[in-house]
């Protein structure tokens, strides 16, 4: 890697880690641990995807492109295990907005207006229990609701029913989750710009996913609030017409659990800055 290109990556890497940092630092995240995880990353970043002709890159390769010893490098692949928890609360997070989507859409639960009804818990059809069963997966229904309401997204009425108050699930702000979905945004924006950067599809033609924004640096900030009412209405009408279109092409209730699949999406996300480059 040339010098020049090397201090744009720098550069690159201090806005990609600004916000990060910000976030370690409010949940008490110290610097020594932040050196064992990148540490930790290296390797298995490297292993995973730097082998040389489809193969698994062994210890001597890895050494050479993270700068470890091999000693080291062999000490972190042995303690290294399959980190589950992030990928479980990413499933969980997928299925509590499939439950609200259906919800939204499903003609058993709206009305004749293409509204969400208000559902019992039990029921054969119609009520919450058979909304959970068809598309909350195995998440158990007291578990479901309990979440769906300390999130916001649901309202427990009286006799048992509930009323949807949102299509999409947004963990509340200090829960755990929450910070598990952070890093799954960021992950998931962060591996496109990567793919576009230097992935590739068949016989080498690059394909680029969609990446694009809209900003403008001259704006009054008498504005903020109008910009931000006409982002929630238009990026939210967007959002649906996006998850219309992939509850349209799901794979069927009966499809083989071996039937490939692949994760399909959109993300939207608003820009405010100040001048003075922090967050206003």
């Amino acid at each position: 890697m040339t010098s020049t290109l090397k201090e744009h990556v720098f550069v690159a890497l201090r806005k990609l880690l600004t916000p990060i940092v910000k976030m370690l630092l409010r949940n008490g995240v110290t610097y020594k641990e932040f050196c064992v995880l990148s540490k930790d990353l290296y390797v298995e970043v490297a292993s995973a995807d730097f082998g040389l002709r489809g193969r698994p890159t062994n210890v001597s390769r890895v050494s050479l492109l993270t700068g470890l010893d091999r000693k080291e490098v062999k000490r972190i692949k042995d303690l290294l295990v399959n980190e589950q928890h992030g990928a479980d609360a990413q499933v969980n997070q997928d299925r509590f907005t499939r439950v609200l989507s259906a919800w939204h859409l499903d003609a058993e639960f709206i009305d004749d207006s293409g509204l969400p009804l208000i559902l019992p818990q039990e029921g054969e059809s119609g009520s919450f229990t058979s909304l959970a069963k068809r598309f909350g997966g195995d998440v158990p229904l007291q578990a479901l609701i309990k979440e769906l309401v300390r999130a916001g997204a649901v309202e427990e009425l009286a006799d048992n029913h509930y009323r949807a108050l949102q299509r999409y699930f947004f963990p509340v702000h200090t829960d755990p989750d929450a910070i598990l979905r952070a890093g799954s945004v960021i992950n998931e924006l962060a591996d496109t710009l990567f793919h576009n950067l230097y992935g590739s599809g068949a016989n080498g033609k690059k394909i680029p996913r969609f990446e694009r924004r809209a900003s403008n640096n001259q704006i009054d900030p008498k504005h903020q609030k109008a910009f931000k009412a006409f982002l929630d209405k238009e990026g939210q009408a967007f959002l649906e017409r996006v998850d219309d279109w992939l509850s349209a092409h799901e794979t069927s209730d009966d499809a083989p659990p071996t039937a490939p699949k692949v994760r399909l999406g959109v993300g939207v996300y608003a820009i405010h800055k100040s001048h003075d480059n922090h967050e206003a």
